[in-house]
């Protein structure tokens, strides 16, 4: 199969510049639709999404992206649609993976915040701006959640978290099933989808896994609106979906749930806003992306 997401540990130096290549061509590509730049309209999608808070969960926290049972299907979709983007920048090109298990130890010095790479933490001098690597402050802009300048890329590392998700965490996650129960939110449990997502931590915090990993990161990733802001947010959620992949092939048996009980726009035929023809011509629900290989990718 051409298209094979690899461990960011396993990048050339070549494939590292041509991924920074591609991912600074769609800050630069303007939209002939709404006269933004690409990479910008997928910031936007994920705040878009972000803000549609479902009022039929007594907690109201679900929303069309996150705490339902569409949060990996629907950033599934969102990946493959990036990297599509990735492509016409630079032909072949795949998003990496940020396996976090291989920095638990040290993840201050991880290869993904090498100069030569995503750049590292934020500078607590001055409001946390990341000053190093190619999206440094006077390389990369930021937007807000109605798409308005912010500002320079921010990472505040450790200052909610003080690791990045272990091995032990990710085999609970991978050993969990079924793969999602009602009341299909941020109390599923036994869910294989709400543990991967990180609300299902021992000590009650609701930082676990997904959610830990943005947290410890900070900054732009800290506010879920806007996370993709932080070039990271795609190698980060790589991880999420391959882990979501692994899964799915040790558990052939088990389907992705609800099938029509569940709330809207997280059934397994439901369309996933703004993929619904109507916020954006695209259409996609949770049953066109099960099978990975079939969208042409897999993982090395």
């Amino acid at each position: 199969m051409k298209n094979v997401r690899k461990n960011i540990r396993d990048l050339t130096q070549q494939e590292k510049q041509n991924y920074i290549k591609a991912v600074k061509t769609l800050k630069d590509k303007i939209s002939s639709i709404t006269g933004r730049n690409i990479y910008d309209e997928y910031v936007l999608w994920h705040s878009k999404a972000t803000q549609r808070t479902d009022p039929t969960d007594p907690r109201g926290f679900r929303n069309p992206a996150h705490v339902g049972p569409a949060f990996l299907a629907w950033h599934r979709y969102y990946l493959l649609a990036f990297e599509k983007q990735l492509q016409k920048a630079v032909p072949d090109l795949t998003i990496p993976y940020w396996d976090w298990t291989q920095d638990t130890n040290d993840p201050f010095n991880s290869p993904l915040w090498a100069a030569d790479f995503l750049g590292g933490n934020g500078d607590p001098q001055d409001n946390y701006l990341v000053k190093t690597g190619p999206f440094a402050v006077d390389q990369w802009i930021t937007i807000n959640i109605d798409g308005s300048p912010k500002g320079g890329l921010q990472r505040q590392f450790a200052l909610f978290n003080s690791n990045v998700p272990n091995q032990t965490d990710v085999n609970i996650a991978l050993g969990e099933t079924p793969y999602d129960s009602s009341p299909w939110n941020i109390e599923s449990s036994p869910s294989h989808r709400n543990r991967l997502e990180g609300f299902l931590a021992p000590d009650g915090s609701f930082s676990q896994l997904h959610n830990q990993g943005h947290a410890w990161i900070g900054g732009d990733m800290l506010n879920v609106n806007i996370s993709p802001n932080d070039p990271v947010f795609y190698l980060h959620h790589c991880n999420v979906d391959r882990l979501w992949a692994i899964w799915q092939d040790k558990n052939p048996t088990q389907q992705y749930l609800p099938t029509g009980e569940g709330p809207s726009g997280h059934n397994l035929y439901d369309l996933m806003y703004p993929w619904d023809g109507i916020a954006t011509k695209s259409k996609a629900r949770p049953i066109d992306v099960l099978n990975f290989r079939k969208l042409g990718y897999t993982y090395a």
